[in-house]
């Protein structure tokens, strides 16, 4: 499974890339095939929320934490500190990781929007 990333580089700047998140087989059920499944570290709580629907960018920042963001309803558009922008589609997973540096601008779609976040552990890697 192909996802995306923002990471920022040793000098603070943010960039996009591409990675694989690992899967391993998992035999969920006796009578169905096998499903490939990721293999995280730990419990983190996972995070619902809304963004108001008056706000349409948040200018530089950091993201809190290393986190998948999924949003559930609405466009999500990320610039990196290059001026690299990329516009992702509900459902469609990120993985933002630039913890330090200067960040990144993120802007919603119009409306309130609605937005999964799941924690992952910084031993946690794409391939």
């Amino acid at each position: 499974m192909r996802i995306t990333r923002i990471y920022a580089d040793e000098n603070g700047d943010s960039h996009f890339a591409t990675g694989e998140v690992p899967l391993m087989d998992l035999r969920l059920f006796p009578e169905l095939p096998l499903f490939q499944v990721t293999r995280l570290i730990g419990a983190n709580p996972v995070k619902l929320f809304a963004v108001p629907a008056e706000l349409s960018v948040a200018d530089w920042h950091t993201a809190p934490e290393r986190q998948f963001t999924v949003s559930l309803n609405g466009w999500v558009e990320y610039e990196t500190s290059g001026g690299d922008v990329r516009r992702f589609n509900p459902g469609e997973i990120v993985l933002v990781e630039d913890t330090t540096g200067r960040g990144h601008i993120t802007r919603f779609d119009d409306g309130e929007q609605c937005f999964l976040h799941i924690p992952v552990p910084d031993e946690w890697r794409l391939v």
